[in-house]
């Protein structure tokens, strides 16, 4: 059973990468842990306000840290 870096429901950034370097960045959300079939652990991530999903690896992923901003400034 794989160990899961990341939790259903937490905001991710999601880096699709081609041969030469990365292609795009996005934030994302994810949605479900999938089985890794014996490679690194799979997730379902969506995008807020999107409606379909997309099956992404682990290494592809990385923690979105929110920025809160005060209204009190």
């Amino acid at each position: 059973m794989s160990n899961y870096l990341y939790a259903r429901g937490q905001h991710v950034t999601f880096t699709a990468k081609r041969f030469i370097g990365p292609a795009w960045t996005g934030a994302f959300v994810v949605t479900q842990l999938l089985p890794s079939g014996g490679e690194e652990p799979r997730y379902e991530i969506r995008r807020v306000g999107e409606v379909y999903s997309r099956a992404v690896l682990e290494s592809e992923l990385s923690v979105r840290f929110e920025v809160l901003q005060s209204t009190d400034l």
